[in-house]
């Protein structure tokens, strides 16, 4: 298993599923396993909806580069865009004890990404925030 994939796509809703089906495509041609793929098309998903949502101060269209780059060992997914600096690392974990109703609305879907992939970096360079995830295999 060696394989890399690259694509950009608008801040669009509607883009977020064209690139979670070619990943599956490309997962599946690469022989990457059911759970790996799953996890971190949910991954994927929930970050680039984060963008896509909060990332931007105006409605013109922007563009997110996201390259997936498969070894032996992991499946490596960076994510690039040029929205307002956002670490999603620095987001404190949710407080799971309190019942639904009484949480503050956010945080899952970071906590979740935190959960289902082994390692997760951030860094912001030349006005562009950078997310790094991996999946080991």
């Amino acid at each position: 298993m060696n394989g890399r994939l690259e694509l950009t796509l608008p801040n669009r809703e509607s883009a977020v599923g064209d690139l979670q089906d070619q990943l599956e495509a490309f997962g599946r041609q690469q022989g990457l396993g059911p759970r790996v793929l799953h996890e971190a098309q949910l991954a994927l998903e929930e970050h680039l909806t984060n963008i896509i949502s909060h990332g931007y101060d105006d409605t013109l269209e922007h563009q997110i580069k996201v390259v997936v780059i498969l070894s032996a060992s992991e499946l490596h997914i960076q994510v690039e865009d040029d929205g307002r600096p956002f670490n999603p690392l620095e987001q404190p974990a949710p407080d799971l004890s309190k019942p639904f109703e009484e949480r503050p609305v956010g945080g899952l879907g970071i906590h979740m990404m935190r959960q289902s992939l082994d390692q997760l970096d951030y860094r912001r360079v030349d006005g562009k925030n950078i997310l790094g995830m991996i999946k080991r295999i």
